[in-house]
């Protein structure tokens, strides 16, 4: 039996874009036991996924807020986790953290294999490297699955995978029937937030609140839809505000009061999902919902829906600029004309393509 490690410690979407990773390792070693090191933050997108034995929360950040509580507290972490990683006694390592810290750490408790990302010669420890300049021109999914051929995995199937439970699903079916008569239209999703991975600059990733309350105000009176208003806790405040523009029993407003896996049930039940470039986009991909999204400084290219175009349309300006978010560097940038460029007419226009595929 193989004991295999992935090291991942960052957001939502980019542990969603790990999971062909975990699909294949499961595929060639179908007897592993696969353990999974990510920040706490993200535990619900992994807790379900039958082929991880376990999960690891060692993120710097976790263990940055728990320097800050206390010295004696973070080194006490510390050492307990250096001690579990070398009890496991893992075979080999799959990371794609893109620090040193993590790759000196395994190679200290003496794992002998560990493949990742060389990139600004922070793999140094790595024992199998890819050379990496940054994310560019192809989609992160690809780039893991050139990090696989480096073990031998040829088979690498581009599909995102996000597994709900059997409490999360019948939290959504009766938060449903509660807020929303039954037969009562087409149900859209629609996330007007996002970005967390961003922190105070999420907002420079978002389409503005008037204009998707606009859209959701055309989506209900041209389609008769009713509309799921979703986010987290952090978004509650900038729902209502446009739950108050839009004024339509037809919005129910989910925003805030769900868990990962209930937004995931909520979403697995709309036709359709609408969103900025964030994690519920990616989420809805993995659960075959079909997607409309909005880039603004990202590369869709790079970070975009995982799908076929057909069943996740992008919606992005056509500027010269944009994407100005490269090599995870952020350039400055007061006017963000790639997201103000973008008009509630061309976002219809790509859920028109949808819905009709939909009626069909």
């Amino acid at each position: 039996m193989k004991k295999i490690l992935i090291v991942n410690p960052f957001g939502v979407g980019d542990v969603l874009f790990s999971t062909p990773v975990i699909a294949a390792l499961k595929k060639e070693f179908p007897d592993s036991f696969i353990a999974y090191l990510c920040n706490s933050q993200v535990e619900q997108v992994l807790q379900n996924h039958p082929a991880i034995n376990l999960l690891l929360f060692f993120s710097r950040g976790d263990f940055k807020a728990l320097r800050k509580q206390s010295l004696l507290k973070y080194f006490m972490a510390l050492i307990k986790a250096i001690n579990q990683l070398r009890n496991l006694s893992f075979d080999f390592v799959v990371d794609v953290s893109m620090v040193t810290q993590y790759s000196f750490i395994l190679r200290l408790i003496g794992v002998k294999k560990i493949y990742g990302f060389d990139y600004k010669g922070r793999g140094n420890f790595l024992t199998d490297k890819v050379p990496f300049n940054g994310f560019e021109n192809k989609h992160v999914v690809e780039y893991y699955g050139d990090l696989l051929k480096k073990i031998g995995i040829k088979h690498f199937e581009k599909k995102l995978e996000f597994y709900l439970n059997e409490n999360d699903i019948a939290w959504a079916e009766r938060f449903l029937e509660k807020h929303i008569e039954k037969d009562a239209g087409l149900l859209v999703g629609i996330s007007a937030f996002g970005g967390k991975s961003w922190g105070d600059e999420a907002v420079n990733k978002q389409w503005p609140l008037a204009r998707f309350a606009g859209l959701i105000k055309e989506i209900i009176k041209r389609y008769n839809a009713v509309v799921l208003l979703l986010g987290a806790k952090d978004d509650q405040y900038k729902a209502q505000e446009i739950c108050e523009i839009v004024k339509d029993e037809k919005l129910v407003n989910a925003a805030g009061k769900t868990s990962m896996g209930e937004l995931g049930a909520l979403i697995k039940k709309c036709k359709l999902y609408i969103g900025n470039d964030s994690g519920p986009l990616h989420i809805a991909c993995a659960l075959g919902v079909k997607t409309v999204s909005i880039f603004g400084p990202v590369d869709e290219k790079v970070y975009g829906p995982v799908g076929t175009p057909e069943n996740n349309r992008v919606v992005c300006a056509d500027l010269s600029c944009r994407p100005c978010y490269k090599n995870f560097t952020k350039q400055k940038c007061e006017k963000f004309n790639c997201l103000l460029e973008i008009n509630e007419k061309d976002v219809l226009k790509s859920i028109e393509g949808v819905i009709c595929k939909l009626t069909l």
